[in-house]
């Protein structure tokens, strides 16, 4: 274990449950599962060029792709659906899972727009270096407000886990996460990502300075989920779970 790993484990061991705020209580299992996690669960991680892989996890810090690992290793949903897989940062955890879990199904949602040649060529790359199969995966290229209703429909209410982490307008960032409500199975998960209100958005607007946050909430409240936000997680990450 480097020193970086040893520093970050005993921080996040002694701080981590504390940086949890509100009602939601996941399985504790799963942050043990997250502690025990190799540093960075995709090491040969290729970027967009002429990035090299070190500059992407500087950038795209491997310990979200090690929580989505740890929880996906825990709770081994059958069908998980992501929105802004961009690279695979997060997909790659997603992916190790099923692979060690021996079951599940990744179905990853984006475009090409963020970086020119990167979506899905790369990130199909980085997914293929977990060992997941090609029949428990489909990259899906193009606009999630229209893809995920379709997606929704064929796997109404099977999805146990959806993370939600593409469109950061307010507008595009409560699409997603409503056009994905009729897939989820009861008592699944869904993930946004982005819900820090210390983080200074290109996305803010003046009605909405706020814009994953505030949708995440206007969720919440139309519907009395019970929710967490994991403030250990860079740029923090709101969980939600659906009755």
């Amino acid at each position: 274990m480097t020193r970086m790993r040893f520093i970050e484990k005993i921080f996040l061991k002694y701080l981590g449950l504390r940086r949890i705020e509100g009602t939601l209580c996941f399985d504790r299992e799963v942050f043990d599962l997250f502690l025990s996690a190799p540093y960075d669960i995709a090491p040969n991680f290729q970027g967009s060029p002429p990035s090299t892989a070190k500059d992407v996890r500087c950038r795209d810090h491997p310990r979200f792709g090690r929580f989505v690992y740890a929880f996906a290793k825990y709770y081994k949903p059958h069908c998980i659906v992501e929105v802004g897989t961009h690279l695979g940062g997060t997909a790659v955890g997603w992916a190790k899972a099923i692979v060690e879990n021996g079951r599940g199904k990744l179905i990853c949602i984006d475009n090409d727009s963020y970086s020119e040649g990167t979506y899905p060529a790369i990130a199909r790359r980085n997914l293929i270096e977990t060992g997941i199969a090609d029949e428990h995966l489909e990259l899906h290229n193009g606009d999630s407000k229209a893809i995920v209703p379709h997606i929704a429909e064929v796997f109404r209410g099977k999805v146990e886990t959806y993370l939600v982490d593409g469109d950061h307008t307010y507008e595009g960032a409560l699409t997603d996460i409503e056009k994905g409500l009729p897939m989820m199975r009861p008592g699944g998960f869904i993930l946004v990502h982005d819900v820090d209100k210390n983080r200074k958005m290109d996305e803010t607007s003046q009605d909405h300075p706020h814009p994953v946050s505030e949708a995440f909430f206007r969720v919440i409240d139309g519907s009395k989920y019970e929710w967490c936000i994991l403030k250990f997680i860079r740029k923090h990450l709101g969980v939600m779970r659906v009755t």
